[in-house]
């Protein structure tokens, strides 16, 4: 507890109000930004229909807004607490309670999911040391997601049989034959979706480790390791990419197959980029969607990753003799980066071989791969077509398919493939 403890007292946020006082000695907690959000209850709803786990259950609910949040937004925050506390009337017997945080007026510059997400983690790791705990799992979700009824108890179940582990992903699929959804827009998620899981996979394929899913509806952690890696940042968008490939660092992962979260396919201004943004361009007209980081790229980095182990046993000038085989844009990229003189300071820094392969996916990390794909297809190589590149990937893995495949055929082989993680 005493890590948890030193956490919460280096925290310097004071914004939010609680609107509940929660009766249980909860241990699992979710916690769900929300703003501007009609159809909250849809999600509320899902989550009791679930199949109770051994632990209490707090749902941490972070109504907030910023102080340039147009009226209308604040209007249905408002009303959003409203309907909570009505739903909590009508379902006083669950197996979970909820609490509505109420945050105003946020400053403008830091406001968003980020910030929202942090606030309702920070205040589990606070209820976890008031409830004399010395861990806790905290989920993260989104309000516009609803799960399988198992979604509890196989997170619980995950983190009771692998004890040793720090957080799990957990498995998702975007809804895409749900009334109301028109021909495009349905089109326009399977593209986004499948981009998703053939990103993931590529970087499997050319070497990296660390190749995960990072969906901020769609994992869960122990307190513990959240504290460790400094909680959740208060990013704008992009708030689950930076802090999961944070938390890999620590080591000790998995994904969870067993149940399903299901993130609304729905398109949103609410952040400059991911499923919502990508969705509304689309609808839009914007071609992005047709396109993807090639494979080539991709297969640039796989003799750079298949030397981690080997880097050791190699002096200064061999190892800056190994870069110039690379391909002509990733060594532009690398000479940019300083990438051989990171490696030699790596070198000089770790005790043995293994430390040294560990912490070398430290520095060529997911962060370093998308800036090299940003790189590379900025300066020399084109995008490649979405419908093209992820079939070659599977070629390359050794699936062959037969025939024409329309891309929900082919995402549904790598929802497959994602399944067996």
């Amino acid at each position: 507890m005493e890590i948890l403890q030193r956490y919460i007292e280096r925290q310097n946020d004071h914004f939010g109000r609680s609107l509940d006082q929660p009766s249980k000695r909860a241990s699992l907690f979710v916690v769900i930004p929300s703003y501007n959000e009609p159809d909250i209850l849809t999600t509320l709803d899902s989550l009791a229909a679930c199949y109770p786990p051994k632990a209490d259950v707090l749902v941490i609910v972070v109504i907030n807004d910023s102080e340039d949040s147009p009226a209308g937004a604040v209007a249905q925050n408002i009303a959003t607490a409203e309907s909570i506390g009505q739903w909590q009337h009508r379902h006083e017997h669950l197996f979970f309670e909820v609490q509505r945080i109420i945050v105003q007026n946020l400053p403008r510059k830091w406001a968003g999911v980020g910030w929202a997400r942090k606030i309702g983690m920070d205040y589990a790791v606070g209820q976890i040391i008031k409830n004399n705990y010395s861990e806790g799992i905290i989920f993260s979700f989104d309000a516009d997601s609803i799960v399988l009824p198992n979604y509890f108890q196989a997170v619980e179940s995950a983190f009771y049989e692998n004890p040793s582990s720090n957080f799990f992903t957990i498995h998702f699929e975007h809804p895409f034959d749900g009334p109301g959804l028109s021909a495009n827009l349905r089109e326009g998620i399977i593209r986004y979706e499948l981009h998703m899981r053939y990103y993931r996979l590529a970087m499997q394929w050319c070497g990296y480790p660390h190749a995960i899913h990072t969906v901020g509806s769609s994992f869960a952690m122990k307190a513990t390791a959240y504290v460790r890696q400094g909680g959740m940042n208060r990013r704008k968008a992009g708030e689950d990419f930076y802090f999961l490939h944070k938390l890999v660092l620590l080591g000790q992962y998995g994904n969870i197959t067993s149940t399903t979260v299901f993130p609304s396919p729905r398109q949103s201004d609410r952040v400059p980029f991911g499923t919502g943004a990508a969705i509304k361009k689309w609808n839009e007209g914007s071609p992005e969607l047709n396109f993807t980081y090639s494979l080539e790229v991709f297969s640039h980095l796989k003799p750079l990753f298949s030397l981690a182990s080997r880097f050791w046993q190699m002096d200064a000038t061999e190892i800056s003799s190994s870069f110039g085989n690379l391909h002509p844009s990733l060594q532009s990229f690398c000479e940019e980066a300083n990438t051989v003189d990171e490696i030699l300071g790596l070198k000089a820094n770790c005790s043995n071989a293994k430390v040294f392969e560990k912490r070398f996916f430290h520095i060529l990390n997911a962060f370093w791969i998308l800036k090299y794909l940003n790189f590379a297809h900025g300066n020399s190589i084109p995008r490649a077509s979405l419908e093209t590149e992820p079939v070659r990937l599977l070629q390359n893995i050794g699936i062959q398919l037969e025939g024409e495949l329309s891309i929900e055929n082919i995402l549904e082989i790598f929802r497959n493939l994602d399944k067996r993680i």
